[in-house]
């Protein structure tokens, strides 16, 4: 398989190309959605520079390898988006998963508050009443207060840099501004004073 793939890779010098075992890499493997890799032939999974993901469905081969390649180059794939269901009910918090997080957080137009955690963590089950509290206070704001699980979920991870739980972000209203990481206390107090001084229109309810 290592010559095949180098018979591509030279005809395709604008992609890298790593070979490595489906065994050691499993883990990598599951975050393309590939559960168990059964067989002895090579799982193609490529990225693009914004960080999409991509499966070949087709069984390997050097024609395939090249369609594919030259396809990823070309941005004709569908890319494999990690996602929980999208929730059919709303709540105060809004969910993100991967399928909506592009619709709720990046073209939403709005200033959020977004919290990714994870479900085992202790830190994220205490700030569930804070969240809660703020999303509330904030209904009629022009703010959203997002919460998305990142154990379960993908999302623009070279705009959001998540390393623990939980980690908190503040996304601007206007797109042409980069998400800030939130580092302040985490009473309501302090949620609302940050959002406060923060927002892109002055609140209704807050003085700045």
């Amino acid at each position: 398989w290592r010559n095949r793939v180098l018979k591509v890779a030279k005809e395709m010098s604008e992609i890298s190309f790593a070979i490595s075992d489906k065994d050691d890499f499993m883990h990598e493997l599951n975050d393309y959605g590939i559960d168990f890799a059964k067989g002895d032939k090579p799982v193609v999974a490529g990225k693009d520079i914004d960080g999409n993901k991509f499966v070949m469905g087709q069984e390997f081969s050097i024609e395939n390898l090249l369609a594919f390649a030259k396809d990823l180059v070309d941005g004709k794939l569908e890319p494999f988006i990690k996602s929980q269901p999208i929730p059919s009910e709303a709540g105060p918090v809004k969910v993100a998963v991967g399928k909506n997080f592009k619709e709720l957080v990046t073209d939403s137009g709005r200033d959020a508050l977004i919290e990714f955690y994870a479900t085992w963590c202790g830190h994220c089950q205490k700030l569930v009443p804070v969240c809660d509290e703020l999303a509330e206070k904030m209904k009629a704001e022009e703010v959203d207060i997002i919460k998305l699980v990142a154990t379960a979920n993908d999302w623009l991870k070279y705009s959001y840099d998540v390393s623990g739980f939980p980690t908190i972000y503040w996304k601007p209203m206007d797109s042409s501004k980069k998400p800030v990481r939130y580092n302040g206390g985490r009473a309501i107090e302090d949620f609302i004073k940050y959002v406060s001084e923060n927002a892109s229109d002055k609140l209704k309810g807050y003085d700045r």
